[in-house]
């Protein structure tokens, strides 16, 4: 009987430690991992849609699939035509593709050496990037890789500044140019301040020129129609435009704040320091309205495809903004996890999704904002 007892109290640990070990497994895997470039199709999950109708259930917001994901999950990237999500992480060593009807992940684009520290889709819809992050004990240098997103093949890696080094080879951000044609790279801030954004032509994979950010980028806009590139330097907060051709600075925003850019480029949302929400006139660079003083910091900002709403990330929680209004038209509180550091729209603004820990959660957004009202 005393083994019984014994037994007991020492079953409920021994899941708990199997539950983590299985959850890190996907990491630590002792195998070697697949070769880049292999695709992998997930099989149907009765629990996946049951966790999804679950959470879905503990909510009045109109969430269409909370997707559970094995490990930790933090960068994603929702389709142009809304149908998937392409999701990463810097614990996880290959690209997940989720689909948004059937709740669930379908595929797995294997990653050897690395994981997943970037995802973006081009806005036609036919490429999808991923920027590496390598493991300490390998050297690697195709920093970026590029995938046909129908059909899951590698269409050619980009390589990163310093050879077959490791951290200075890591990728912060992405972004593909308005036709496509261009792909916009941030590295991990490289030593002496040398270039560590560098712009490569999609079809041919040729570097046409790079720039030298100060610190670690956090975002990247194009503008004009892919003439010009804007980033946000992580540590000291600024927000700079580049001449794509030339590589040379044009301009620099100094609001010590993280920044949004409206998708025709004539505003630029800012949550500062001073934990203000400020929205500027990009031409002229005069400050057009206060949203709000809020408590916390804010973290990511990202407008809607048409411009007039505005998702703000802070302390304070999750907030969808109707900027013109000047006022908040929902706050979010239906991700069953903590906010991470994704979040964005479809081409059509039909959906919003976020990354939450283990969960990528989508919304139907035309319901979200319908109702005009705030929680």
């Amino acid at each position: 009987m005393q083994k019984w007892g014994i037994a007991a109290a020492v079953a409920p640990i021994l899941l708990v430690v199997a539950f983590y070990v299985h959850s890190w497994l996907p990491y630590y895997e002792a195998d070697p991992p697949p070769a880049t470039g292999e695709v992998r199709d997930v099989p149907p999950s009765l629990f996946d849609r049951a966790i999804s109708t679950y959470y879905e259930r503990q909510t009045d917001e109109p969430i269409v699939a909370i997707i559970r994901q094995d490990i930790i999950a933090q960068f994603g990237a929702i389709s142009p035509d809304g149908q998937y999500l392409a999701i990463g992480g810097s614990v996880i060593r290959d690209l997940r593709i989720a689909s948004i009807e059937e709740k669930r992940n379908v595929r797995k684009f294997a990653i050897r050496s690395g994981n997943v520290d970037a995802v973006v889709y081009s806005p036609d819809g036919r490429y999808l990037a991923t920027g590496r992050g390598f493991m300490s004990h390998r050297r690697h240098n195709e920093s970026v890789n590029l995938w046909d997103a129908r059909t899951g093949r590698l269409i050619r890696n980009f390589p990163g500044p310093k050879g077959p080094e490791t951290h200075l080879n890591d990728v912060t951000t992405l972004a593909f140019s308005p036709d496509s044609k261009i792909l916009a790279v941030s590295y991990h801030p490289q030593p002496d301040r040398e270039d560590a954004v560098h712009i490569f032509d999609v079809e041919s994979g040729k570097r046409i020129s790079t720039m030298h950010p100060s610190s670690y980028t956090n975002a990247l806009f194009f503008l004009n129609g892919g003439r010009y590139l804007a980033f946000e330097n992580g540590y000291e907060r600024h927000f700079v435009v580049h001449n794509v051709e030339t590589g040379k600075q044009v301009r620099l925003f100094n609001l010590n704040a993280v920044y949004a850019l409206s998708p025709d480029g004539k505003f630029l949302a800012a949550g500062t320091r001073e934990k203000e929400l400020k929205i500027i006139d990009f031409n002229t660079g005069r400050e057009l309205k206060v949203l709000e003083t809020a408590r916390g910091f804010h973290r990511r900002l990202v407008y809607s495809p048409d411009g007039r709403y505005l998702a703000a990330f802070s302390d304070d929680g999750l907030f969808i903004w109707d900027v013109e209004a000047g006022e908040i038209v929902r706050q979010l509180k239906g991700q069953p996890d903590i906010m991470g550091h994704w979040m964005g729209f479809d081409a059509a603004g039909n959906y919003f999704a976020a990354v939450c820990n283990k969960y990528v959660v989508v919304w139907d957004f035309k319901k979200l904002v319908s109702a005009k009202r705030s929680n």
